[in-house]
Formats: C-alpha cells, structure tokens, sequence
C-alpha cells in the first residue's frame, strides 16, 4: 500500500509540473495584461559636417599608407599648421599697423579741425574789422575828392583832407586784404579737414578689413587644427597597426620626431646669424685693412712697377689652380643692419621691463590689444618697455625700424626678437617677443593662447635682435 501510495504522489508531481508549462506556454503566447505598442521609428541622424566628414575621409585614406607615407604624411600635417600660424600673425600685423594708421589719421583730423575753427575765428575777425572800415568811410562823405575840393578853406587844408582821405582808403584796403587772406586761410584750412576726414575714414575701413581678415585667419587656423588632431591620431593609429605596437608608443614617436625637426631648424637657423655674423665682422675687417693699407700701397707701387717680383707667377698660380674653367664660389650674402634705429633704454630697464611682462603671463591674446587685460605681441613689448618710461612704439615693423640693433651673440634681457618671412625686408615682420634671459622669451603669440615665457626661438629671426 506504501508503494501505491508513493506512486500516486509521484504522479501528482508530474502532472502539476505539466500544468505550470502548459500555462508557462500560454502566458508566452497570450500576452498578460495590455498589448505594448512598438516605439515610432527614430528620426533619420542628421547629415555630417564637413569637418566631419573631411575627418572620416581623412581616417580613411590613412588607413590605406605604409608606414613611409604615414609619417611623410605627419609631416606636412605639421608643416601646413606651421604656415597657417604665421598667416595669423601676418594678418594680425597687418591689422595693428591699420589700427595705428587709423589713430594716426584720427589725431590729423582733430589738428585739422583745430585749425579750421581758428581760421574761421580769424576770418570772422576780418570781416567785422572790413566792415567797420567801410562803415566809418561812408558816414564822412566829404571825404570825397571833390568834396575835400569844394570844403576846403585853404591850401593847406585841402591837403590835410586829401591825407586823411588817403589814409582812410589806404585802411579800407588794408583791411579787404586782411579779409581775403583770412578767408582763403579759412577755405585752405576746411579742405584739409575734409581730406584728413576723407582719410580718417579709408584708414578705419582699412582696419575693419584687415581685422576681419585676421579673424577669418584665425577661425581657420582653430577649424584645421582640430581636424588636424583628428587627422594626426588616423595616422598614429595606422603606425600602432603597421609596427603592431601601441597607440602611446606611436604618439611618443611622433613627439620625437617633431622635437628633432624643430630642434633641427633651430640649429639651421642659429648657425645661419652666426655665419651672417662672421661675415659681417670679415667685411668690417678687410675693410679696415684696405683703408689702412692704402696708403703703403700707393707707396710700393711708386717703388715698383705693375710687373714687380712675383706678378707674373701669381697670375699662372690663379690660372692653373682654376683650371681656365671653374668660377670662384659666389660671395655669402649679407644682409646689413637697418640705418634707423637707437637704443635709448639701460640694461636695469631691460630688467624691469621683463618683470612687469612676467606679471601678464597667462593674460589672453587680443587682436590689437595692448592692455591692460589682453595683449598682441607688439602690444605686450611696447607697454613692457613703456614701463620703464620707454617709447618704442606700436607695431612690430615699427619697433624693429626704431630701437637700436644688437647680434644673438649680445642678447640681453629687455632685447627684442623679430621674427619675419625675408630678413631683408622689415614690412615682412609678423611677431616679435622679448628677451628673458637664460634661453627664454616672453610673447603674445596666438589667439586662444595665452601669454607665456617660452624656450627662444631663431628659426624665422630677422638678422638682428632690437635694443630699445
């Protein structure tokens, strides 16, 4: 009976067990409770920017590079920021000496107006004075030529009233000549201030458009610096692919290798001003001994004639060490200091303009700016040094004309260093910073970064540094 028991029950188990997957099943079939309704398709994604897809095509193509392109491809990555930046710093150039001409023109008007008002003021003078001539004439009538005749008692009477009317005509010319000279003073002095305004106003549009064209260069600059991030990490991703090392590994290759180019124009541009120098200091030199020499040269060729010892074997020696055929090397070319220029500024004022610069370190760069929150480059230097109760005036080209020239060898803290695209030629000026001290500078370089004290740089230098 125990067995028929435990039968029973076992039976009872398997058939609940097949009741709860049979409602198992129904509840998979039957929905429970009310029936959900499908979410409504999402919008479509709206199209790529143009950045982003020149960033997605850019991604592509370097997926395709060896490792040669790729770095290649680094390179001129490098090497188009590079030029984007000092198209920034020309424009932003251009754009101070515009503001400068604006300021400039702004002060012609105000001394044309100036004049004007006080040419009028002479003018009015003058008339008020003809007037009162001509009034005190017409009220004596009798000074006329006949009537001075008829009135007059006497000889010498006659003569007096021909006198006085001599000397009344002789005032009412003198005060008509008065008259239109100050009126022609006057008309001199209203076309001036019509021109200075006509030029006030070419010299503002001037600046307005030379402004937009550095704000344009500088929004470029930002747009293809970021998609050149984007564009550099493709390549570094593909390098990590190619090498089958890492990200990082390539990203610290890449570092070095920009480290080793820049340090590379460094070393290219500083033994250019030292070769400059040397060939400075040689001309300096054979021009001294050609002058002191000149004098013992007309001497011996007095003694001897233009055939004396050794004429003739010097001659064959130069014929047969050239061959008949290989022209000497063309001389170096040197490029001379500008002739304007002074330094009027001591060396502690160099010191104290380099302190009050330190103190705007991190101040943000502005177009134009020359304090006393924000600054450009030619801003930050001219009010370091007006500091120190020095003018050097406003734009970077202007400074260079302006303060007295010194070589790198010389350098000192308060120098300026001016950086152009033709050291020949001071309108090509773009930035200038100033010397530290210890191989570093301090410049307003960019918009978007701030001020900083930064390594020295000579790549780009003019051939000379500038002493206020």
């Amino acid at each position: 009976m125990g067995q028929v028991r435990h039968g029973s029950g076992h039976g009872a188990v398997l058939v609940m067990r097949a009741l709860a997957a049979a409602v198992l099943a129904l509840g998979l079939v039957i929905p429970w409770g009310p029936v959900a309704k499908a979410d409504p398709p999402a919008d479509p994604p709206s199209a790529p920017s143009e950045q982003e897809a020149q960033a997605a095509r850019d991604a592509v193509a370097a997926g395709t590079l060896d490792v040669r392109q790729a770095e290649a491809a680094l390179v001129a990555l490098r090497t188009e920021l590079e030029a984007a930046q000092v198209r920034v710093q020309m424009a932003a150039a251009d754009y101070a000496e515009a503001q400068q001409a604006v300021q400039e023109a702004q002060r012609e008007v105000a001394e044309a107006r100036a004049a004007a008002e006080k040419a009028h003021a002479g003018e009015v003078a003058a008339r008020g004075s003809l007037a009162e001539v001509y009034r005190a004439s017409a009220r004596d009538d009798g000074l006329g030529s006949l009537g001075v005749a008829l009135e007059a008692e006497s000889v010498p009477d006659m003569v007096g009233r021909s006198a006085a009317e001599r000397a009344v005509q002789r005032k009412l010319g003198g005060s008509l000549a008065e008259y239109q000279e100050a009126r022609a003073a006057s008309e001199s002095a209203d076309a001036r201030w019509t021109a200075a305004k006509a030029h006030r106003d070419a010299a503002a549009a001037q600046a307005e458009s030379a402004f937009d064209a550095a704000q344009t260069a500088a929004a470029d600059l930002a747009a293809r610096t970021q998609a050149a991030e984007v564009q550099r990490q493709a390549l570094v991703e593909r390098l990590a692919q190619l090498r089958r090392t890492s990200v990082e590994i390539e990203r610290q290759r890449e570092e070095a290798r920009a480290a080793a180019e820049a340090a590379a124009r460094e070393a290219a541009a500083k033994a250019e001003l030292e070769r400059q120098q040397a060939a400075r200091e040689a001309a300096e030199a054979a021009a001294q001994e050609e002058a002191a020499a000149s004098s013992g040269d007309e001497e011996a060729s007095g003694a001897e004639g233009p055939d004396g010892p050794g004429a003739g074997d010097t001659a064959s020696s130069a014929e047969g060490s050239s061959g008949g055929s290989v022209a000497p090397p063309a001389p170096p070319v040197v490029v001379g200091p500008p002739t304007s220029g002074v330094s009027t500024g001591s060396a502690d004022r160099g010191y104290g303009a380099v302190a009050w610069a330190r103190t705007r370190i991190g101040a943000p760069y502005l177009l134009g700016a020359a304090g006393p929150t924000a600054y450009d480059c030619s801003g930050l230097t001219m009010m370091s040094w007006a500091s120190q109760g020095v003018d050097i005036t406003r734009t970077s080209r202007s400074q260079y004309l302006a303060v007295g020239k010194v070589g790198y060898d010389a350098l000192r803290p308060g120098d300026l260093i001016f950086y152009g695209s033709n050291p020949a030629d001071p309108s090509s000026i773009y930035h200038v910073a100033m010397y530290s001290g210890s191989g570093m500078m301090i410049e307003a370089t960019l918009p978007g970064y701030p001020l900083a004290e930064n390594p020295l740089r000579l790549s780009g230098a003019m051939p000379y540094a500038g002493r206020p």
